[in-house]
């Protein structure tokens, strides 16, 4: 199923489900069609109450957040021009004005007549006819404006003296609702679902050219305007410039025909999973990603392919160390509710079946006309789960929690870019290119849904990273536990957060001479209280080091000389520990002293000796100051 056909499938299974224009959905209604809607900010939408005879009784603002939904034309749902067309009933205040826009004025008032005449709905068109009957009056505005603002209220044409400030209404939409309509309840343009439906069957009414539609297969009206999304960017769309289609097509409708119910399903479609909080996720610039589920369609089950839920971990001693083994042995413990997608990636009550199917798209707004379609998949939930599953046990480290302990984590997409590609600015890893960024979002995207491993050259680049340790004053520990995720599963070797003493790799072997060389440092520091303030030579030399393991050693040895001296006198303990510890590591390293790498660039590898080292060390000295 393509993108089109399965928004339009996504659309009329909430149709049969009785999810379109439900009122069960506040805060982000599913739209008929043929209608659009309006989010209030407090200063746009007025109001007006009526009664059941059509006297006005009060005008008001719109509370800032709330929601009108109201009937559009083909013409109106994405105006633009001197001279825009109306809306059938709400629209903008200059619109009902008879001096301020002849033009538009008479438009206005001859669709609501022939709209109202062609009502089938009795009580509809009753309720039509109160508006009616208050538009058309003679002191319309000043009964609006007195009620909103007083009857000292001074004005000029639509704009009004508030005090200091000066409003222009103009842009203002009109709101109506009447008040004891049906059973003793307020009936708005909003809420009232009969009038949408009628309205709905007038449009069908109306004359058109009729076609086979190229995505529903049914025979419909010709769509030969198409709503806006992203403001006026359009999903479908057809450029006006001849030489884009000429000499393959007679005319630019031919390109691609699209019938107007069809038209209106997959827009409305789209744009109530860009607008609901669980079906879309900003990818930086006018990128946004889009998902839902055949059983699932508002995502209920708030499941994030983008950010996973962690899990708190509190001991790991308990769990075997396996640093270098076969890809499918699991490096270090994952528990059993983590294995559980329901408690990995759904935030909810899981919604959707294991035998429905997953969509996910990423579409880009190309300019202010168009909306393009960056990435598409159709998945079997079973087989997302799966993947996810996959995507959690390769990509998962621990963290350290304040107070002690560990957490489970598997990176967020965002953190991935910022610690692969971003630049440390004091308060966070950052990344300017915003379309670099969104690229960078649908290769995360495409290699987990696909049961792919992370791209190449996030790998790569994160090697290098850490060799940078310099450019990081900031954010190195994000830097380095992110890297440890990605990396503890490349090239068939699983590396574990516990240290393994016999692991004879020359690379982890140097990575742990790093770590003893910066805690024999940072330990003398403690007998002065500083060593919080202090950068260590290990840190100074990180670079070097890793570009010449053998060179830059016997470096630090030199380096770190003084610092031994004063924990001999005054923590001895700690210095003999850290002291038994260099020693095994140069006595195995010494095996290697001949080989032709020996002083070669250190790969990732090294990372893995350096933290298991240090959380050796720490490990040990937390349990006995316990003991």
């Amino acid at each position: 199923m393509d993108f089109f056909a399965s928004l339009l499938h996504a659309y009329e299974s909430a149709e049969k489900a009785d999810l379109v224009d439900s009122q069960s959905q506040e805060k982000n209604r599913l739209l008929p069609i043929y209608h659009s809607s309006l989010k209030s900010n407090g200063k746009n939408i007025i109001s007006i109450s009526l009664d059941k005879k059509g006297n006005f009784i009060k005008a008001d603002f719109l509370s800032d957040g709330e929601i009108i939904i109201y009937p559009v034309t083909f013409d109106s749902m994405a105006r633009s021009g001197k001279d825009p067309a109306p809306h059938p009933l709400v629209d903008k205040l200059s619109y009902y004005v008879f001096d301020k826009n002849q033009s538009q004025y008479d438009s206005y008032h001859n669709q609501l007549k022939n709209w109202i005449q062609s009502c089938q709905d009795e009580q509809v068109k009753a309720y039509l006819s109160l508006i009616q009957k208050f538009i058309l009056r003679s002191d319309f505005l000043s009964l609006i404006l007195h009620s909103l603002f007083g009857e000292e209220v001074k004005q000029e044409n639509l704009k009004v003296v508030n005090g200091k400030k000066t409003l222009d209404l103009s842009s203002c939409f009109i709101e109506f609702a009447v008040d004891n309509f049906i059973d003793q309840s307020t009936i708005s343009v909003t809420n009232y679902k009969a009038l949408h439906e009628d309205y709905i069957k007038y449009v069908d009414t109306l004359e058109g050219q009729m076609v086979v539609c190229n995505i529903s297969g049914r025979k419909e009206p010709l769509a030969t305007k198409h709503r806006g999304l992203l403001g006026n960017a359009k999903l479908i769309s057809v450029s006006n410039n001849t030489e884009m289609y000429k000499g393959r097509f007679k005319e630019r409708e031919d390109v691609f025909t699209v019938g107007t119910k069809t038209s209106e399903k997959i827009h409305l479609m789209l744009k109530f999973l860009l607008e609901n909080d669980h079906t879309n996720t900003w990818l930086g610039g006018a990128q946004y990603l889009v998902n839902w589920f055949d059983d699932d369609l508002t995502n209920d089950s708030q499941l994030d392919i983008t950010i996973p839920i962690i899990e708190e971990v509190d001991e790991w001693s308990t769990i075997p160390s396996t640093v270098i083994t076969e890809r499918k042995s699991v490096p270090f413990y994952i528990g059993e509710t983590n294995r559980q997608i329901s408690n990995s990636f759904v935030r909810g009550v899981k919604q959707f079946n294991n035998d429905s199917n997953y969509y996910v798209a990423i579409i880009n707004k190309t300019s202010n006309g168009r909306i393009s379609l960056k990435y598409y998949r159709e998945i079997a939930a079973s087989r997302l789960l799966e993947n996810l599953n996959s995507w959690q046990n390769d990509y998962s480290w621990e963290f350290s929690k304040k107070g002690g302990g560990y957490y489970l984590k598997t990176p967020s997409f965002d953190e991935i870019i910022k610690v692969t590609y971003g630049v440390d600015r004091e308060r966070f890893l950052e990344i300017d290119n915003d379309s670099f960024r969104s690229v960078q979002y649908q290769q995360l995207v495409t290699a987990l849904l696909d049961g792919q491993e992370i791209p190449l050259a996030i790998v790569k680049k994160l090697e290098s990273n850490l060799k940078q340790r310099y450019k990081y004053p900031n954010h190195w520990y994000q830097v380095q536990q992110v890297s440890l995720a990605i990396l503890h599963k490349q090239n068939g070797r699983n590396f574990s957060p516990m240290l393994n003493h016999e692991i004879q790799d020359r690379d982890y072997l140097f990575g742990r001479l790093l770590a003893i060389y910066e805690l024999l440092e940072t330990q003398r520091y403690k007998i002065d209280g500083d060593s919080q303030e202090r950068v260590t030579n290990a840190e100074r030399y990180w670079t070097a080091y890793t570009g010449q393991p053998a060179k830059m050693m016997n470096h630090l040895e030199n380096k770190v000389k003084p610092y031994e001296e004063a924990l001999k006198l005054n923590r001895p303990g700690i210095f003999n520990k850290l002291n038994n510890e260099r020693r095994e590591v140069i006595e195995l390293l010494s095996s290697k002293f001949m080989t032709k790498d020996f002083n070669q660039p250190l790969d990732y590898k090294f990372i893995f000796g350096y933290y298991a080292e240090k959380k050796y060390f720490y490990t040990k000295q937390n349990k006995e100051s316990e003991e």
